[in-house]
């Protein structure tokens, strides 16, 4: 029996809206992630609901601050002079280039996957996201969120866009297995006028900002095959000391 049941692709906010308060419906954004589990057997099924059709990939400038709708595919990232080096180097590292044209920065956020070092960087750019119907909210505040077993889920609606700052200058410091894999810790960081923010990869269920001049406290890593709880502290501590250095 097939899982997916229906395909929506709603004309407005306010269709998609409804059609997602139905629980068996689904949000479809790239699909590099909800199409091949919507394909696997299911007694139940599902129904995809398609954002394609409702103007979601606009980047816009607005002072200082970047403006991406929620269904900007990361290879926009890389190809927008508007968007910061850095973050357009982040967007090149998230994915294998055969997703990098589907997947979009509204499913980034939705997935908050603890590897991400494009959300990293989101957070040390100091990201809003804003819902459809719902609040704006700091991304930091939804992450933490997520990693709150009571609060767990979810983000509360349809991401419409994020707001990204501009200013300052970043870095990356990675460990990995290989060159090419998903890091097993990242420390990344943003250095501006004003501040400095640094957040980490591999260490809680999603990425976090921490503080730089602490960037363990409070840490307990999960374990893996690919490094135990204090295989990932020693690496937090030192791939945050070499980031910040990079930034003094």
């Amino acid at each position: 029996m097939p899982s997916v049941l229906a395909y929506h692709r709603p004309l407005s906010l306010d269709d998609a809206g409804v059609l997602l308060s139905n629980p068996n419906h689904v949000l479809l954004a790239g699909g590099t992630m909800v199409v091949p589990w919507a394909r696997k057997p299911s007694d139940e099924g599902v129904s995809v609901v398609d954002l394609q059709a409702l103007g979601l990939d606009q980047v816009e400038l607005d002072e200082d601050r970047l403006v991406l709708g929620a269904m900007v595919r990361l290879g926009t990232l890389m190809t927008d002079d508007r968007v910061p080096g850095f973050l357009a180097d982040l967007g090149r590292r998230e994915l294998p280039s055969t997703l990098r044209n589907a997947a979009t920065i509204g499913g980034t956020v939705a997935a908050a996957e603890r590897d991400s070092v494009l959300l990293a960087g989101l957070l040390v750019h100091d990201t809003s996201v804003v819902f459809h119907a719902g609040p704006t909210r700091p991304l930091a505040e939804l992450l933490a969120d997520r990693r709150d077993p009571g609060r767990a889920g979810q983000p509360g609606g349809i991401i419409t866009e994020v707001s990204v700052a501009t200013d300052g200058s970043g870095t990356i410091a990675v460990t990995g297995r290989t060159p090419a894999d998903v890091p097993i810790v990242a420390a990344v960081a943003r250095r501006t006028t004003s501040q400095l923010r640094l957040a980490l990869t591999g260490v809680a269920a999603t990425p976090l900002l921490v503080d730089p001049e602490d960037p363990t406290a409070d840490l307990t890593p999960p374990s893996d095959f690919r490094g135990s709880s204090e295989y990932r502290l020693h690496l937090a501590a030192t791939l945050a000391a070499r980031a910040m250095e990079v930034l003094s």
